[in-house]
């Protein structure tokens, strides 16, 4: 007596879960792919497929009566589809219908099935374990039936009928085969191939004696995916193998060439179904040719599945065997990584079959759990305008920032696949709230959220904080910029590429201007207009500087000259040196290369040989210093130029590097945190800014034209000495 177990189906994996290591999966396509990219792969298809054809047709005209439980098996949902599941075959079922559809599997695969038939003498056993690695993807099967206590029976001659033997002994049967099946996807996309190897075991024991037969068979498969709503699935049963060979006799084994299709008529996924729905439905129809299979004809099996939710599964189906149509029904509950399934599916041409089927299936899920724990509370505050550190000549801004609380956590992620592997990730998360009782400078503010407001700035550093509350709670948030007003040279636009240094090495006493006001920024700058810079930059020793007025170390130097002591104590200082004949030539402008050494030098840069600017001989005699000072970054404005070693060196490009040096840039930074200025031995006031937030009065919002020069002094245009090159 032969019996199917089939087998139930989960969709096709998108990820892969690590721990099995399972090979990428294939992109899905939403359209149907270019003519001779489709053509080629389903010419690789059909080639496959013809191979099988091959290998069953010659096969057809012969006649076996070996009992193959393999070649159609039952479970709860392929049976409840009508025994359609070739073109299907996603879930650890497809190992006894088409392997080739595991090999896209994500999740390791369980299913089990076990029941008695036929008034408890026959009993069925249905196993399958499939596990998706890095090198494919492999599986072990078991189907058995045994049938015992059978009585022989023969023909009434007088009546007919077929009646028991009593004079003869009841026969048992025993039948099972193993599987070990391989499945992996092709270098063609959307195409996959696999196999079974199996073991058959067959004995019959009654009427004093034993029989036993041994076989192996091989089945071949493949799978094909030409649309993303449309799998075509092929598999040969036993088309290499041995017979069954018994004490006195031996048999071919049987089996079928099986075609499939299943179709993904509606699914939430365009990736995945041919039109949009929240609920899924799949047609499936396959097409079994007997080979070897005594009394067998052509046969059909229909089926359809509809999840109208996603723990739920209604299925129908059409199945065809030799005795006659019968029509099936089915059922199936997924919680989590377990599938229960039930059909009703009664046997054409057996009577007495009991129709109620029951697989139990592990499928496999990747369960996403979140859990946060509350870290701490900052600052959300976004300046939009002005930005930190900003230089502008105007007398207020319209100050715009988004006033909110940051809430930060550790957001616990655990992936789980149930039974298998638990990983885990904890990452730092956040989310922004608004803040409450808005002030800036200790005024309060009618708006919330994101703020927009008129400030007035008054000369020198301006302080410009709000702060606010996290709401429910007396948590403060604080959060403030800095903006910086000038009363700029008359020849310095706000937007001049070197504002940034002439200003702030301005406001720290470090550069002069000239009497009516102008700065003369593309001026040469003299030898004497350097050192003074220089010694500026230091702590002016009171009873030195006395002793520096009064000498005359150079007899080009009167002693009058407001550069005098400056270069006296620059001497001292051991900064400039003069010349063998006892002059300084404090009025020479400095060329390039000669202002780019001597702030090498202020900045204590360590000599280093070696070329920094194509321009540059090998032999120049500056190289020593100008190389370390591009590494330093005190050349940025000069990147992607040459260096022009003899061009003058002019006042803004003398403010820019000696900005860029670590000295200055320690003084630039205190400034900006304190409001403290010490240059040339003199201590300033702190700001005005904390004095002018008691005078500060809300004034209506109004458009301005301001100009905001970030403070790094990053050049907006080239200078003119280089632009005009």
């Amino acid at each position: 007596m032969t019996h199917k177990i089939q087998n139930p189906k989960v969709r096709n994996p998108n990820n892969v879960f690590f721990p099995y290591n399972p090979p990428k999966p294939r992109q899905r396509r939403a359209k149907v792919a270019p003519c001779s990219e489709f053509g080629f792969r389903k010419f690789g298809f059909i080639v496959i497929v013809l191979i099988l054809l091959i290998f069953s047709f010659p096969a057809l005209a012969d006649t076996g009566t070996a009992t193959d439980i393999s070649r159609t098996i039952y479970s709860g949902r392929t049976l409840g589809m009508g025994g359609a599941h070739v073109g299907l075959s996603n879930d650890g079922e497809g190992l006894f219908i088409n392997p080739s559809g595991l090999a896209n599997l994500e999740f390791p695969q369980i299913m089990g099935l076990s029941r008695n038939l036929m008034l408890n003498e026959t009993s069925y056993t249905l196993g399958s374990w499939v596990v998706p690695t890095g090198w494919g993807t492999f599986g072990v099967g078991f189907a058995g039936a045994q049938t015992g206590g059978s009585f022989p029976t023969s023909r009434d001659p007088g009546t007919g009928r077929i009646v028991l033997n009593s004079s003869l002994e009841a026969l048992s049967q025993d039948s099972n085969v193993i599987f070990l099946s391989y499945a992996r996807p092709l270098s063609w996309n959307n195409l996959s191939v696999g196999g079974n190897l199996k073991f058959f075991n067959e004995s019959l024991n009654g009427g004093g004696q034993f029989n036993h037969a041994g076989a192996f068979g091989v089945d071949l498969s493949a799978s094909y995916k030409p649309y993303h709503y449309l799998n075509l699935g092929a598999n040969v049963q036993n088309f290499l193998g041995s017979g069954m060979a018994w004490n006195t006799a031996s048999e071919k084994l049987g089996g079928y060439l099986k075609l499939g299709g299943a179709l993904n008529l509606f699914g939430p996924d365009t990736r995945e179904a041919f039109l949009q729905n929240d609920q899924n439905v799949v047609a499936c129809l396959d097409m079994d040719l007997p080979r070897d299979v005594m009394g067998a004809g052509l046969q059909f099996h229909a089926g359809l599945e509809w999840t109208p939710i996603s723990m739920l599964a209604l299925r129908a189906g059409i199945n065809q065997e030799n005795g006659d149509t019968g029509f099936t029904f089915g059922a199936g509950l997924k919680n989590t990584a377990f599938r229960f399934d039930y059909a009703f599916a009664p046997r054409p041409g057996i009577t007495g079959d009991t129709p109620h089927y029951f697989s139990l299936s592990y499928v496999g899920d990747r369960i996403v759990t979140y859990s946060k724990k509350m870290k701490k509370k900052v600052s959300g505050f976004k300046f939009l305008f002005p930005a930190d550190r900003s230089i502008t000549s105007l007398e207020s801004v319209t100050l715009r920032a988004e006033a909110k609380g940051k809430i930060i956590s550790d957001q616990k992620t655990v992936w789980t696949v149930p039974l298998f592997e638990s990983t885990s990730e904890v990452r730092e998360v956040f989310e922004l709230v608004d803040l409450t009782d808005v002030r800036r400078n200790g005024y309060p503010i009618t708006q919330t959220g994101t703020i927009e407001i008129s400030t007035p700035l008054n000369f020198g550093r301006n302080v410009i904080a709000l702060e606010g509350y996290l709401p429910s709670e007396s948590f403060r948030i604080t959060d403030e910029v800095k903006v910086l007003r000038i009363a700029p040279f008359n020849d310095v636009a706000m937007d001049y590429w070197a504002l940034a240094p002439i200003a702030l090495n301005s406001v720290l006493g470090l550069i002069k201007g000239y009497p009516d006001n102008t700065f003369r920024p593309e001026k040469g700058i003299t030898r004497a207009e350097l050192t003074a810079l220089l010694v500026r930059t230091g702590n002016i020793e009171d009873d030195k500087w006395e002793q520096a007025k009064s000498e005359v170390k150079f007899k080009d130097i009167k002693g009058t000259a407001w550069y005098a002591p400056y270069v006296n104590y620059g001497v001292e200082l051991g900064l400039v040196t003069g010349y063998p004949d006892k002059t300084f030539r404090p009025n020479q402008v400095l060329n390039r290369a000669e202002g780019v050494t001597i702030l090498a030098r202020f900045a204590k840069l360590a000599e280093k040989d070696g070329v920094a600017f194509k321009d540059l001989k090998d032999t120049f005699w500056a190289n020593k210093f100008i190389l370390p000072a591009k590494e330093a970054g005190l050349l940025k404005y000069l990147e992607g130029w040459n260096f022009e070693p003899a061009k003058p060196f002019p006042r803004s490009e003398a403010a820019e590097v000696l900005y860029r040096t670590s000295p200055i840039q320690k003084k630039v930074n205190d400034f900006w945190n304190t409001g403290m200025i010490s240059a040339a031995g003199q201590l300033s006031k702190p700001s005005t800014m904390e004095a002018a937030k008691a005078k500060i009065i809300e004034t209506p919002t109004k458009s301005f034209t301001a100009v905001s020069v970030p403070s790094t002094g990053e050049a907006k245009t080239k200078p003119a000495t280089l632009e005009s090159r």
